[in-house]
């Protein structure tokens, strides 16, 4: 039995033809048999109901509870097949979101030392949605992961590092720079500029729009923060936006607290798969990171 048995298996009771699954896989008819026959064996019982012909394929119960699991056993199979290349190969992949490393980043490297110290692991950028899904899937062996929630998974250690409140940010000359703080159904008066959708801010921007079920006009979305910054000074348009990574000039630019109703959060953490085994480079950074939250804790 091997991890192509399992691949074989899940294949004929999605495709439920011997044929059909050899020919997906570029193999013959009877190597499926004898993957399934091994399967039999392993389990000691049948999982397909038996038919010489091979016209019909039926699970039996055994099979199908076998099918239900099947994905969980593949997912495992490769977590562990890529956390035993990385270490082979001394890769160490980090996952960090655009604006998240911008500032994390900028705080770790002001020590000398730090700079080599990074140059020890592959940074991944991405949105953190993807992010979240290659930590689980293996193909990270450690994230920091924005969300608008605290980010909870079974298979998941997580630890908070930081959270900070989304804000309207508009320019001087427009109206809404006159308000101490704005309810969102205000804010949907006017033109925005955002993020692209696979940031965290569109989520937020989303649950808030979702909340009130009143269109939004979105003139244009960008990657880049700062880009954002000099169109909303420009007062194209407004923004929603943390102050996580602060605009480089906020001269002309104004934060407006959103109303205690409307009120969304940013939440940054790090993770890593409970199965995971850390190096020491990432037992250091772990260390970095913590010390790191522990200073923006008093900062707030």
């Amino acid at each position: 039995m091997n991890l192509r048995d399992f691949e074989y298996f899940d294949a004929l009771a999605d495709l439920l033809s011997y044929t059909q699954v050899a020919h997906q896989f570029d193999v013959s008819q009877p190597t499926i048999s004898y993957a399934i026959k091994r399967l039999e064996q392993h389990y000691a019982c049948d999982l397909i109901k038996k038919d010489p012909s091979h016209r019909t394929v039926q699970l039996t119960r055994e099979g199908a509870i076998l099918k239900a699991h099947i994905h969980h056993i593949l997912d495992e199979f490769m977590t562990v097949e890529r956390a035993i290349e990385h270490a082979k190969k001394k890769q160490t992949l980090v996952g960090f979101p655009p604006i998240i490393r911008a500032r994390v980043l900028s705080k770790l490297l002001r020590e000398k030392e730090a700079v080599n110290f990074i140059a020890n692991f592959d940074l991944i950028s991405g949105g953190s949605n993807e992010l979240l899904s290659k930590l689980l899937s293996g193909r990270l062996d450690f994230s920091l992961i924005g969300s608008v929630a605290p980010l909870v998974h079974p298979n998941l250690t997580v630890q908070a590092l930081d959270q900070r409140e989304f804000y309207i940010f508009a320019s001087q000359d427009n109206p809404l720079s006159q308000k101490s703080e704005i309810s969102f159904e205000e804010a949907l008066d006017y033109p925005f500029i955002l993020l692209e959708e696979s940031f965290v801010h569109a989520k937020a921007f989303q649950n808030l729009k979702d909340k009130y079920q009143k269109d939004a006009k979105v003139l244009l979305n960008f990657s880049d923060v700062q880009t954002i910054g000099q169109l909303v000074k420009s007062n194209i348009g407004i923004t929603l936006m943390t102050d996580f990574l602060p605009f480089r000039d906020m001269e002309n630019l104004v934060k407006i607290p959103l109303a205690a109703k409307d009120k969304e959060i940013f939440y940054v953490q790090y993770a890593y798969l409970k199965t995971a085994v850390l190096n020491e480079d990432l037992q250091q950074l772990v260390a970095m990171l913590d010390k790191l939250a522990k200073v923006e804790d008093t900062l707030r």
